[in-house]
């Protein structure tokens, strides 16, 4: 398995991950997110990420199952909406 920190993302992910959070008045340094990407021994699937979003102030986190082409970040907005961030 291999983790990646957020400054690892795509450069188009972590500007959507940046308007989805200006959008709910927060700010990227609010939050921890990183990746884990597991790629099995002979997999023919591909690999499985899963994303962790910690909010710093409150230690809130949520891990959102997913691969590269899922809407993970539908996901985290979402949760974001219904308050699961806040304190």
């Amino acid at each position: 398995m291999t983790a990646h920190d957020f400054s690892q993302f795509s450069w188009d992910e972590q500007e959507d991950v940046k308007a989805v959070l200006a959008n709910r008045g927060l700010e990227l340094r609010d939050f921890q997110i990183t990746d884990d990407v597991d790629i099995p021994a002979g997999n023919k699937t591909g690999a499985t990420r899963r994303i962790s979003v910690t909010r710093i102030a409150n230690g809130k986190k949520a891990i959102y199952d997913t691969d590269h082409f899922a809407p993970w970040l539908t996901d985290f907005a979402e949760a974001l909406e219904a308050g699961d961030f806040d304190d």
